[in-house]
């Protein structure tokens, strides 16, 4: 049985071994040449409860040595640069790059990475739950007054770095005209993201309700 299928179609099993042997010869006998590529530089892994602050770099370069018929095929699509950060610590981390960091087709190898190390600075985040107060602009009509504002929901949950929203006791929303209003009225509106740098705002809009009346009425 075995004799019968080596010698089932020889000639095209033995026309596929010639080529197959030509080219690993023409491969392994190809000089090698160098390259360098500028690749973006990813990060992947970040904690839950850790946000990523601060300009780190945005590529780095990386040189490549292989045969010169796969290195002229090799695009800077087909390298990607990732840095796990799975294991980082609030404050400053360092992240020496290894070639193991680099993904690109087989055949090619990296024979330099620059620059060799990264300095990342990670936060923890903070999430606090806090009152919404709305905002109003402007005066109502003439002989009437507003009786009772109120926001739905009364609470926001709000996430940032300790530094940038620790003391926050109570988020605004955008301002809410009442400028000539004789009648009440309710609308969604966006709480106001201020100077504070919030990673989230769960959630980022309230209906804001402004009762107004009469000045007289009691």
């Amino acid at each position: 049985m075995f004799k019968r299928l080596f010698l089932n179609n020889i000639g095209l099993k033995l026309l596929a071994l010639a080529f197959a042997t030509a080219l690993w010869f023409l491969v392994v006998g190809e000089k090698e040449v160098e390259v360098g590529f500028i690749v973006p530089l990813g990060f992947k892994g970040i904690p839950s409860d850790m946000v990523l602050v601060g300009n780190p770099p945005g590529d780095v370069e990386v040189r490549v040595v292989g045969p010169k018929a796969f290195v002229n095929k090799l695009s800077p699509a087909q390298i990607t640069a990732d840095i796990d950060l799975s294991d980082s610590r609030e404050g400053l981390n360092t992240f020496r790059l290894q070639p193991g960091d680099i993904k690109m087709p087989r055949g090619i190898e990296v024979t330099r990475i620059r620059p060799s190390s990264v300095v990342i600075w990670m936060e923890r985040l903070l999430t606090l739950r806090v009152p919404v107060e709305v905002k109003l602009e402007g005066k109502p009509d003439p002989g009437y007054r507003v009786s009772a504002v109120t926001a739905e929901p009364t609470f926001v949950e709000v996430s940032g770095i300790n530094k940038e929203i620790e003391g926050l006791k109570k988020v605004f929303t955008v301002p809410v005209s009442i400028r000539g209003l004789n009648y009440s009225k309710s609308e969604v509106v966006y709480i106001e993201l201020s100077d504070r740098k919030f990673q989230s705002i769960e959630p980022d809009t309230v209906v804001v309700t402004v009762d107004v009346e009469a000045a007289g009425k009691k």
